[in-house]
């Protein structure tokens, strides 16, 4: 934890979320006691930072909300921003009880925690919604910075949201994800055209694992090139990835079962030196809606990553 001298009455945490291995992870500053401040002076805080921060603040009947800036502007919802915020509430002992309801600009989505320390976090996010597929493998190879005939033309590219709309881009190997070198200004052209925050592309693991991908998001405009570990887009990934297995499998059998479920490790952040590690499923709930849970783990930077005495 930090605290600004210009700010003697706002506590910053700084923490690392879905860390694979020490010194990877995707890093998140959470900010306690800014409730009165404005949009620019959060926006500018998180342009300090160089990083998604989550500011902490109560709506006036006491419940919770989570607002996420990048240096650029404010996201509607950040995954990894509510994992760290609530395991800074968690072990402050704001939140009890091992589920609460988190109001973000997305909607409310729910959140749960164990009793470890530091706790997993799952977060529950919005119901997904697909765009149709869309022919844009041609465009994406140079723009991406992947080489011809890279993206693979047997699974369909489209937009798929779960709070923040990804374009979702599979490639055919792991070596082709981490080599991509992407011309931002073309990507982020792309990703307009279809209506996303960010292009995610994905591969099979080399482990062979069907339940294991590495992958590399792209956000759109954010004030820097790329995501360690994305909680928005690995949901938007496996509900596609289930949403396309119950089609073949509806296809093969004529009919299919009323729900589904996949869960998937997702390895992202490597092309950095971040690496990271996802828990992401898809599952059709009692209400037989489908839904999304990611979960992971913050901890708390060093005093020497954060800088603070």
């Amino acid at each position: 934890m930090s605290r600004d001298e210009r700010r003697p009455d706002v506590r910053v945490h700084h923490l690392d979320v879905f860390a694979r291995e020490p010194g990877g992870g995707n890093p998140c500053p959470v900010v306690i006691g800014a409730e009165h401040w404005t949009d620019d002076e959060m926006r500018s805080l998180a342009a300090e930072f160089g990083e998604e921060t989550a500011f902490v603040q109560y709506d006036p009947d006491g419940a919770l909300r989570l607002r996420f800036f990048v240096p650029r502007h404010e996201m509607s919802m950040c995954v990894h921003a509510t994992i760290a915020a609530v395991t800074v509430l968690v072990a402050a002992g704001d939140l009890a009880g091992g589920a609460a309801v988190v109001r973000t600009a997305s909607g409310d989505c729910a959140v749960s925690w164990d009793e470890q320390t530091p706790p997993q976090v799952g977060v529950e996010q919005q119901e997904p919604r697909f765009g149709p597929p869309v022919d844009l493998a041609e465009a994406l190879e140079p723009a991406a910075g992947l080489a011809p005939g890279d993206v693979d033309r047997s699974s369909p590219i489209r937009a798929v949201s779960v709070s923040r709309a990804k374009l979702i881009v599979p490639v055919r190997t792991a070596e082709a994800v981490h080599a991509a070198r992407p011309d931002p200004e073309r990507l982020w052209a792309i990703c307009r055209q279809a209506d996303t925050t960010g292009a995610y592309l994905y591969a099979p693991h080399p482990d062979g694992r069907p339940d294991h991908v590495v992958a590399r998001q792209f956000p759109v405009d954010a004030g820097y090139p790329e995501d360690p570990a994305t909680g928005v887009a690995a949901g938007a990934l496996v509900v596609h990835l289930a949403d396309l297995a119950d089609r073949s499998a509806r296809a093969r059998a004529g009919a299919g079962p009323d729900g589904y479920r996949l869960d998937v490790d997702i390895d992202q952040g490597d092309a950095m030196g971040r690496p990271s590690r996802i828990r992401a499923s898809a599952f059709t709930g009692a209400d037989g809606r489908r839904r999304t849970t990611v979960s992971g783990r913050a901890v708390a930077q060093s005093k020497a990553q954060n800088g603070s005495e």
